[in-house]
């Protein structure tokens, strides 16, 4: 996970501190010299405000951080470098005014954003820079750009199908990531009709999409395969450290690992 080329660690406030990804992307954090997680907030109106976040290591070897409402975050968040928000679309508004306060980069890892949040953000990213990733990948970042470049290279005459599967907790079918490499291939002009995308549930799988080009005498498959949640968390502290010092702009996945040009 490479930072800037300075050794000052990433500054970052985390809205959404007390999800699940929000705690990975926090205890993840305090692990690793490389941050300074300045806080970790959630809505005004939650009964958890004040309460501890439990971490996983030994807490007498670092801070242990309580949950705030936005309002005294605001108040109290000073410089830092990126707010990173993985809670839900009504904390877009608070997010941005708490990025204002502390003259931050943003990175949302939020799903199902309204146009009214996304029409917000892409007004901010004239003034800071701004990042939204439902799926904070780096894998998955690279697997889109690797089956947009085959798509291109074998042309019409291979056929695109996509399966994937998750958990039986699941609910979204086909996935979020599975649309978006739909929407990947259909970018670079294939025909991929909606049934030859197939979404199994079952278990407990993480996350496995593959991708297969099928032409006469032969086919390819380009897989991604998730072994752990963590990668998401890793993922987003990959993409604040990227984004600290960057100038405002609106910034995609293929931004981070420099698949823009290439692409």
């Amino acid at each position: 996970m490479s930072h800037s080329s300075t050794s000052r660690s990433t500054s970052i406030i985390v809205v959404g501190a007390s999800g699940r990804m929000g705690l990975r992307i926090v205890s993840l954090a305090l692990d690793d010299a490389r941050f300074d997680v300045r806080a970790c907030v959630t809505h005004d109106d939650s009964p958890r405000i004040g309460q501890t976040i439990a971490m996983p290591s030994d807490a007498r070897t670092r801070p242990m951080l309580a949950l705030q409402s936005t309002r005294k975050t605001i108040e109290n968040a000073g410089i830092f470098d990126c707010i990173v928000d993985f809670s839900a679309d009504a904390a877009v508004s608070s997010t941005i005014a708490i990025a204002r306060a502390g003259h931050a980069a943003i990175l949302i890892g939020t799903t199902a954003l309204s146009s009214e949040s996304i029409a917000a953000l892409r007004d901010e990213a004239r003034h800071r820079p701004v990042l939204i990733a439902p799926n904070t990948s780096l894998g998955v970042t690279v697997a889109i750009d690797l089956v947009q470049r085959a798509c291109r290279l074998l042309g019409e005459n291979f056929r695109c199908s996509i399966v994937e599967a998750h958990h039986s907790a699941k609910k979204d079918a086909p996935s979020g990531t599975a649309l978006r490499f739909a929407s990947a291939v259909r970018e670079t002009g294939h025909a991929l009709s909606d049934d030859q995308i197939l979404a199994m549930r079952g278990g407990d799988v993480i996350g496995e999409h593959t991708i297969r080009l099928a032409g006469l005498g032969e086919y390819i498959e380009i897989t991604h395969r998730a072994t752990t949640r963590d990668l998401f968390a890793r993922g987003a502290l990959h993409c604040a450290a990227w984004l600290r010092g960057k100038p405002a702009g609106w910034y995609t996945m293929n931004d981070v690992l420099g698949l823009s040009a290439q692409s």
